[in-house]
């Protein structure tokens, strides 16, 4: 940590102290009166199944309770459940494991009220003596139709936990529990939070792997494990890839819509916690063991190849203080798609009219991809008398082989390309956190030191191309729809003309570790027995490090006069020289396409049977030739123009460093039960270091990358904000919620926008310049959600929002006017075109509405009771100014152009405008099933001036269904997963004509499994 970010924060620590030193030494309560009231006993309030013992003494004469909520049916945790002392401010929620801790309670008589959606709500007297704490605890039963068997069925009992867990949090929160991940067929995290309000989900190879929340991309999201930040694993930008974590390992998914001063405020969509798993005991008071194991099936390419395994064993010790639990996953998934891609153009460009588009080129592929995962936790925690230690280990690894057979028609340049590919993807994160909590003095003390990791490496990528050129595609007319276009064009393919042409080869490496501590001080605050709080003030410093590597070779052997590349190759495999091969006009022998082709190889129904692919090419053959060239050009310099790209090797890689540092007082006032007002104040302040490359003349022809000329330069800027927040939670009726919040959050600049790269461009005269200077963006937000809930609605939820966010960060490009407005510029580059990115100077709005209805109707005759349903919908509108530079055509008598900076105004790309999710589940003894519906409208995918070439993801239907089977065997229950019954498809289109520019078809996926719990 340096310079501004050591004062900043000191200066934030004193600051906090200072406020906090003389509001600490004065909290005393000023009203202890002593509660005469008569005892009311258990027998008088209803029966409450309790446990009631003396465990010590408390400070300053006052008592506390603690205990546990359990199901009294089956003794499980209820996470979420409501404890309160009528009236008074005085309350808690139970945890994940059940528990609650309610302190500094004055001596008296109290009853307690446990209320818990789906369960009878239980009232108990309980008498607390001075200076005593506590232990009580309580077991609800479940709400039943009169005179009838009450029992909870796993999809309710999943239910209910995520509601509950919603209505005690003092934040806007999503919820998707433990049994609830367990009975939809989502193949990782990403899927499962997918499911919840105002997500949408983008996928890869048909599996989800990153979200946007609320109209806002995935890198303004933050990605947690256990409230630990991970580390981004994309290789420009803030975002995490979500795959990585497998949803069995999971307790439970929260999604914060807003935040309070004690959480990182470098977000401006959403948070997402994925909460690990951690040691219990079975209601029989065995270990904690499962086992489950899955087959799976690819309807795309009718293969059975997809698998999981996993394994669970959890126990607790030493009268369960101790808890250890492992868990370890590995599979095998067939993520193969078949692509459609399009480019457009337009005839005329004229402001205020429609213009007509031509189609420029058509692509398409087919690429089987196959990903091997192996995900595993190790979670120990350790209960004090009066605190916690948790260590928790969460590891993943994947590795993704992606193959690729193309065919493009370029309409411009009158040619055709075959392609063939292999690109190799090794990602792996890792996340580590040890968590002491303790009661210190008059202070609950919360104190983490975490640990996360990621790297993202290709190692050995390569592609090679095929060319037919002239392609006498002059007879196809640009102004019909690709398929059209496609079917006419793939008639003028000749594949004994279309030769052997260029091979790529490239490797890139990405990687970033952060290491987190942080320092939570809590303590009551009680001014009576009606008006109570917390004070809570802390901080945290958060050191990053992020390294970019790439490098990459390539040559063209396909021209007339590379006679000796081609003479290699034909002698490395002999069996090329004899037909079918080509003679060019001089006689030098060439490789025609003919000679890869493999006949057993089989692309199935194509894009649904819309388009056809050329002739398939041999990858294990292609990739050999790609081997030989590869060792020839490093050993024996044969091929002369294959060779490393002195310039691409160089000017993308960056590393470098980033120091967080934030502190936060944040106070929590209860006025009786109903009113909940949280205020409080966070500074967070991020210093950047990085270094790249500065490269003043991009077109220097030099064969080595370590002598290409070029500039090292590193650059340090910083970047602090005071950020104010307030809540209030209502309650004015037992039924309603009422919950406001304005919020101050930021969105850090992506990581390539802000290295100091200069690449001058002398040939084009063009310039990149990445601005290190940016600010984060700074978002106002405004939420407001209105609750009703009981044991018979269950929980609606109606709320707005709106975002006001300044100095966004967009690409621009424009035109140098004054070098000197950018450092590090020569002069000699004024009237250069510009390629950079900005701080908005214009306001961005996206505000929208949801609607979040959870229930299940218990309360039905018959077979009816056994439904239970999710229905969630939302809509968004975004409003954002985007930079544009306008070129005025010159006139006499210089006729030297003009451009004008100026805006234009569309939504915010990956904004929906509306999400629907819906599913119906049923239960019936032992079996249970769920049908389950994703419903996106169209997403905004690419902005542009001109209204007809704006891009956008047409809407996506798509049905699930999955259903388990309790087994004559303890804990042995069969599964089926059904994912994508309609074969659902992922369509992009261009605004102007509604023709496609991508199209991405994955085929249904069925799964087939067991799993046995102890």
């Amino acid at each position: 940590m340096k310079g501004p970010a050591v004062r900043n924060c000191i200066w934030t620590l004193l600051v906090t102290f200072a406020f906090l030193f003389p509001t600490v030494i004065s909290a005393q309560p000023l009203n202890q009166k002593n509660t005469q009231s008569a005892y009311n006993t258990p027998s008088q309030l209803g029966k409450g199944l309790i446990v009631l013992t003396k465990q010590g003494k408390v400070q300053q004469g006052k008592g506390a309770i603690s205990g546990r909520v359990s199901d009294a049916e089956t003794h499980n945790a209820l996470p979420g459940a409501n404890v309160m002392l009528k009236g008074t401010g005085l309350g808690a929620s139970t945890d994940l494991n059940g528990r609650y801790s309610i302190g500094s309670i004055p001596p008296g008589s109290y009853t307690i009220r446990v209320s818990y959606i789906g369960y009878k709500t239980r009232e108990i007297g309980i008498e607390v003596p001075e200076g005593t704490k506590l232990t009580e605890n309580v077991k609800l039963e479940a709400v039943g139709v009169q005179g009838k068997t009450v029992v909870i069925t796993a999809q309710a009992r999943g239910q209910n936990s995520a509601i509950n867990q919603q209505l005690s949090s003092n934040k806007l929160v999503d919820v998707v529990s433990a049994a609830r991940i367990q009975e939809l067929p989502d193949a990782n995290a990403a899927e499962s939070v997918g499911r919840l309000p105002g997500v949408y989900l983008l996928r890869e190879g048909g599996e989800g792997y990153k979200v946007a929340i609320r109209g806002l991309e995935p890198k303004y999201n933050e990605v947690l494990i256990d409230g630990v930040p991970m580390a981004a694993t994309n290789s420009g930008d803030r975002s995490v890839n979500m795959s990585m974590i497998s949803s069995s390992m999971l307790s439970g998914i929260e999604v914060y819509k807003t935040v309070t001063p004690d959480m990182d405020a470098a977000v401006l969509g959403g948070v997402v916690n994925f909460q690990i798993r951690e040691a219990k005991r079975t209601p029989s008071g065995q270990p904690e063991i499962e086992l489950s194991t899955q087959g799976g099936y690819n309807g795309l390419r009718s293969a059975f190849g997809d698998y999981k395994f996993g394994a669970t064993i959890g126990d607790r010790f030493l009268n369960e203080r101790l808890g250890v639990l492992m868990q370890v996953v590995v599979g095998q998934k067939d993520l193969s798609s078949d692509e459609l891609g399009a480019g457009y153009s337009l005839k005329t460009k004229v402001f205020g009219q429609y213009n007509p588009m031509l189609l420029n080129s058509l692509q398409v592929g087919f690429n089987p991809r196959n990903r091997r995962r192996y995900d595993g936790t190790i979670v120990m925690d350790y209960r004090l008398p009066a605190g916690k230690i948790d260590f928790m280990n969460f590891f993943s690894g994947g590795d993704t082989k992606t193959q690729s057979l193309s065919q493009k028609y370029d309409l411009v340049m009158n040619a055709v390309t075959d392609g063939a590919g292999y690109s190799p993807q090794v990602l792996d994160v890792m996340t580590n956190l040890l968590d002491f909590r303790q009661n210190l003095f008059s202070f609950n003390l919360d104190a983490k030191l975490s640990h996360s990791y990621s790297q993202n490496v290709s190692r050995g990528a390569w592609s090679v191309t095929f060319q037919q050129w002239p392609a006498d595609l002059g007879k196809v007319s640009p102004n019909q729809g690709p398929q059209l276009i496609g079917q006419e064009a793939a008639a003028e393919v000749e594949p004994s003309y279309m030769y052997f042409s260029q091979i790529n080869t490239s490797n890139s490496y990405t990687m970033q570790r952060n290491i987190v501590g942080s320092i939570d001080l809590k303590r009551s605050i009680d001014l009576s027995d009606m008006v109570t709080g917390t004070l809570k003030f802390g901080g945290s410093y958060r050191y990053t490090h992020r390294s970019y590597s790439s490098d990459g070779a390539g040559g063209n052997i396909g021209y007339i006069e590379q006679t000796a590349p081609r003479a290699a190759i034909i002698s490395a495999f002999p069996w090329m020289a004899q037909p079918p091969y080509s003679l060019d006009p001089t006689g030098s022998q060439r490789l025609p396409i003919t000679v890869f082709e493999d006949p057993k190889f089989s692309y199935g129904t194509f894009l649904g049977g819309n388009y056809t692919m050329g002739p398939p090419t041999n990858l294990g053959f292609i990739s050999q030739i790609v081997d030989f060239v590869r060792s020839g050009s490093e050993n024996s310099g044969w091929i002369w123009n294959f060779r490393p790209s002195a310039y691409g090797n160089i000017a993308s890689n960056y590393t470098g460093n980033e120091y967080e540092s934030a502190g936060y007082v944040m106070a929590t006032v209860n006025i009786g039960s109903q009113i909940t007002l949280i205020s409080g104040v966070r500074y967070q302040g991020l210093e950047t270091s990085y270094r790249t490359a500065r490269i003043f003349n991009t077109n220097a022809d030099v064969l080595y990358p370590s002598i290409f000329p070029h500039q090292d330069t590193t650059i340090d800027e910083y970047h602090g904000y005071w950020l104010p927040d307030v809540s209030l939670m209502y309650k004015p009726f037992s039924w309603l919620i009422a919950r406001l919040a304005y919020t101050n959050t930021l969105a850090y600049p992506d990581f390539t926008a802000i290295v100091p790269r200069i690449d001058i461009s002398l040939s084009s005269s063009s310039v990149t310049w990445r601005n290190f200077a940016l600010k984060p963006a700074h978002s106002q937000n405004y939420d407001l959600q209105l609750s009703f809930y009981n044991n018979t609605i269950g929980l609606l939820t109606v709320g707005g929002f709106l975002k006001r966010i300044d100095d966004m960060i967009f690409s621009q490009s424009t035109f140098i006017s004054d070098p000197s407005l950018y450092p590090g510029l020569p002069s000699t580059t004024a009237g250069f075109q510009l390629s950079t990115n900005m701080n908005n100077p214009n306001r961005v709005d996206d505000w929208g509405a949801e609607v979040n209805w959870q229930t299940h109707f218990w309360y039905l005759p018959g077979f009816l009771n056994g439904f239970v349903a999710n229905v969630n919908y939302t809509h968004i509108f975004s409003s954002a100014k985007y930079p544009y530079v306008f070129t005025k055509p010159g006139v006499y008598p210089t006729y030297i152009p003009t451009h004008v900076d100026t805006f234009y105004t569309d939504r915010l790309i990956d904004q929906p405008n509306d999400i629907v999710n819906l599913s119906v589940g049923y239960d019936y003894q032992g079996f249970s099933v769920v049908v389950s519906m994703i419903y996106q409208s169209n997403v905004s995918t690419g902005t542009n001036f001109w209204p007809e070439l704006r891009s956008e993801k047409l809407k996506y239907l798509r049905w699930d269904l999955s259903a388990k089977q309790n087994l004559p065997w303890p804990g042995l229950v069969a599964f089926l997963n059904l994912i994508n019954l309609n074969n659902a498809s992922d369509i992009y289109v261009v605004e102007g004509t509604g023709f496609p520019t991508s199209e991405s078809d994955y085929g249904m996926v069925a799964q087939l499994g067991l799993r046995w719990n102890l």
